[in-house]
């Protein structure tokens, strides 16, 4: 049986989904899917059918009026602009977007893509200089998801006579570089509603504001579909696992179907590369394509994963791709050896028993890698997790990985003065620290976690949207279940409760799994898979199920079923 507490997304929400079921003739499952997400009434119908034309006018960003105008006049002058992205996959699909949308309107276009080891993170002084040695001089620089704390970089630039143009997603500092345009939701409260952007939904932006001037000034773009570039927004807002709620979701919904089109020749040979069938869903981008991509400016060189979603040949394609997939074992193996000796850290050192933030750290542990550590340890433990590397000048690098509504950023921002730098989202952190201070900051940045967080807080549960009957789950809930998609973070899958059902049948699928029948009081019976649970879990008495439910389509034929996240006895 399950140990996780179970907890109600939100309680007392029974007046909400008699006003949704009556407003909008809901079923009731549905009504309290979106009363449970805190969905109003109001909001129901554009969360049910998301169209483009909901995009909001890019124009309310400040500066990228101005900033459209530049990149234009670039163009006129047959300037050479150099875009300067960063190494994930946020970063490397918000450049090809940018770099194609600019290249179909005649602009001279370089795109340069940090090395992780090399050049480090961000747009710095170094990876400036790297980027003119290698394309020559530019007269127009555009940052993608970096550059919101890039001061000096920014200053070097003027004193070259280079325009900056900065569109990032990240936290600034406390002073913004002096940039031509700084194209960043976060610094604008009035944007609240955007906030939530990616990098490459903010590189998304500036290409519609592009757009947009091109043809109110009748200087091209009216051959310009952007709807045919969201499939890289769609890659990169998944797998910078921001929210999939307001225009991200609008996004991502269009921009998985066109992935699911695969007309690039790069997107095909990454789709097939990684072994997925055509209907693809945000989880096949967190779990499949996002880690190939990201696998090159992990363990190898980021520019391979940009040659691959920019290529046109497909022959080259596969080239790039089969790369990738060396990059990605490589990075697995890498990654599995450091997550074994951060457990058993952890296991040795009473972390575990005492601590409400978790530290780990190895000589020379592969940075490219401790990000994904990171995040398993939080996910393990239920802690937010440092994992830092140990270099050999003495300096420890790091990633950071929260929980539930813990700042990082903010709880960072405590020990400032130990560090050498940190950076990046409330969810997940970059920081330096010199190895003798370690011990200083593990014990601050604890006593600044333990002061905005609980001993609640530690506790796992599994959280859902309320009680429902198998009666319920009829072809119209399926209906409108298809029409909540895409599911990802912020818009997780419906999880309802089944109260008091008698298991009929309960078999083994493998050596860790279960799939069987059950049946409620009123003799109604439905099929279930209960993945990581054996057939003794479900051998004794009538039992209560968390679970989501699922049209299972075996020989042709749909079945419904409930996919089982947790299972008790109801006595």
């Amino acid at each position: 049986m399950g140990s996780k507490k179970w907890k109600l997304t939100r309680a007392n929400i029974s007046g909400e989904v008699e006003e949704l079921m009556r407003q909008h003739n809901l079923p009731r499952p549905i009504a309290l899917y979106f009363a449970a997400r805190d969905i109003s009434a109001r909001q129901v119908a554009g969360f049910l059918n998301p169209q483009l034309r909901n995009l909001s006018d890019p124009y309310r960003f400040p500066g990228i009026e101005k900033a459209a105008a530049r990149i234009w006049q670039a163009i006129a002058n047959k300037e050479h602009i150099l875009i300067h992205g960063d190494y994930d996959t946020d970063g490397i699909t918000g450049t090809a977007l940018l770099s194609l949308i600019l290249r179909r309107n005649g602009a001279k276009v370089s795109s340069f893509i940090p090395h992780r080891f090399d050049d480090g993170y961000g747009f710095t002084p170094e990876s400036l200089n790297k980027a003119l040695a290698f394309f020559g001089p530019c007269q127009l620089l555009i940052t993608v998801d970096c550059g919101i704390t890039s001061v000096d970089a920014v200053a070097e630039a003027v004193n070259m006579n280079i325009d900056t143009i900065i569109t990032d997603h990240h936290e600034a500092g406390n002073e913004l570089p002096q940039a031509l345009a700084v194209i960043n939701p976060k610094i604008y409260p009035q944007l609240e509603d955007m906030h939530i952007l990616s990098g490459a939904g903010t590189a998304f932006k500036l290409s519609h504001a592009f757009i947009k001037y091109g043809r109110e000034h009748n200087l091209g773009g009216f051959t310009t579909h952007l709807e045919e570039v969201l499939d890289y927004v769609a890659l990169g807002t998944v797998a910078d696992i921001v929210p999939l709620l307001g225009e991200n979701r609008i996004m991502v919904k269009y921009g998985i179907d066109i992935l699911k089109k695969q007309f690039r020749p790069g997107v095909r040979a990454l789709i097939e590369s990684s072994k997925l069938k055509s209907d693809l869903s945000p989880s096949d981008i967190t779990f499949k394509l996002a880690p190939r991509i990201n696998a090159a400016g992990r363990v190898g060189d980021a520019n391979v994963a940009l040659s691959l979603l920019e290529s046109d040949n497909i022959v080259e394609a596969y080239r790039f791709a089969s790369e990738l997939e060396n990059f990605n074992r490589s990075r697995q193996d890498k990654e599995q050896e450091i997550y074994q000796e951060a457990r058993t850290q952890l296991e040795n050192n009473g972390q575990l028993q005492e601590n409400y933030a978790l530290l780990v750290a190895g000589k020379n542990w592969h940075q490219g890698v401790i990000g994904i550590v990171a995040s398993r340890l939080a996910r393990d433990f239920n802690r937010p997790t440092i994992v830092l590397s140990i270099q050999d000048d003495g300096v420890a690098y790091g990633s950071g990985r929260s929980i539930g509504s813990l700042n990082l950023v903010a709880a960072l921002s405590k020990t400032a003065p130990l560090l050498e730098r940190y950076g990046g989202h409330p969810m997940a952190v970059g920081i330096g620290v010199k190895a003798e201070l370690i011990e200083q900051f593990y014990t601050e940045f604890e006593q600044h976690v333990r002061a905005q967080m609980c001993e609640a807080d530690l506790e796992e549960f599994t959280a859902y949207d309320g009680e429902c009957d198998i009666s319920e789950l009829n072809s119209e809930f399926f209906d409108y279940l298809n029409e909540l998609a895409p599911f990802g973070h912020g818009n997780q899958k419906p999880v309802y409760r089944f109260n008091e059902l008698e298991v009929v049948r309960a078999t083994p699928v493998g050596q860790r799994h279960t799939r069987g029948i059950l049946q409620d009081r009123h003799l109604n019976q439905i099929e279930f898979i209960a993945f990581k649970f054996l057939p003794e879990e479900f051998a004794h008495g009538t039992i209560d199920v968390l679970a989501t439910p699922q049209l299972n389509n075996y020989m042709n034929s749909d079945r419904i079923q409930l996919n089982i996240c947790d299972v008790r006895l109801s006595y």
